[in-house]
């Protein structure tokens, strides 16, 4: 069984021992209170608004190291960000370092954070780290965790277009459910970030390919329209040309 301190509490009960030892010490007795009230004051007004500038500077200071690729430098800045993870969005920092660890490549890294992130983060925000973990997840070939997660976001949230591309490339992946996973990739395609189309077109074009409907030469044309890699449709084109001799 997991215990919470609650240390609002503690120090109410705190204050209410010192207010009744100092019952009889008038002078002692002000200036305790006036310390709880220019405490209480500070926390309330002064605080908050500084959290809120050091959240606002991390974020732009985080930004430019990322556009650097300066990861070293991201991370002494996360370091040093104690006024954040004490009292204001404790997920941002994990948060940022998942995205920065994910752009290097180290994915282990990210899952770890972007795991961190989460028992923090607000609802508006779980959505896009949930994605982000499962992409973390997705290649680190972890994928029975990535269906499931994606699957999760697709019950509470169907039809969105990220979650159903990522899917469908997990699916194509492990060779299973492809032609659900066709349906899931025509669908994204439909909705989703036009960065992702080629990856969603060429991967819709090998499950329909490998799954042995068709369609699958028009998938690779709309592949070849979005920019998809030379390297990537002769890969698939050459899958969907076996698949067809084959079956003939």
């Amino acid at each position: 069984m997991k215990v919470e301190v609650q240390y609002r509490w503690l120090l109410l009960l705190g204050s209410a021992g010192v207010l009744y030892t100092l019952r009889n010490h008038r002078i002692a007795l002000a200036i305790y209170v006036a310390a709880v009230v220019i405490g209480v004051a500070l926390y309330a007004f002064w605080l908050p608004r500084r959290v809120a500038i050091a959240e606002r500077r991390f974020s732009r200071d985080a930004l430019k190291h990322l556009t650097l690729n300066d990861f070293s430098g991201l991370d002494a800045l996360a370091r040093r960000q104690w006024l954040i993870r004490r009292f204001g969005r404790r997920h941002l920092v994990p948060d940022t370092l998942a995205v920065a660890a994910a752009a290097s490549g180290n994915h282990g890294a990210a899952r770890s954070l972007f795991l961190e992130a989460l028992q923090t983060a607000p609802a508006d925000e779980r959505l896009r780290i949930e994605l982000n973990l499962a992409s973390s997840e997705q290649k680190l070939g972890e994928l029975s965790a990535a269906e499931g997660r994606l699957r999760s976001i697709l019950a509470r949230r169907p039809g969105l277009g990220a979650a159903q591309a990522s899917l469908g490339r997990v699916l194509v992946t492990r060779g299973e459910e492809l032609g659900e996973a066709a349906a899931l990739l025509e669908a994204a395609a439909e909705s989703c970030d036009p960065r992702e189309l080629p990856a969603v077109h060429l991967a819709r074009a090998e499950a329909l390919a490998r799954s042995g409907q068709p369609g699958a030469d028009a998938a690779l044309a709309s592949a070849r329209a979005a920019g998809a890699p030379e390297a990537e449709l002769e890969r698939v084109g050459r899958l969907a040309s076996s698949q067809s001799a084959t079956r003939g």
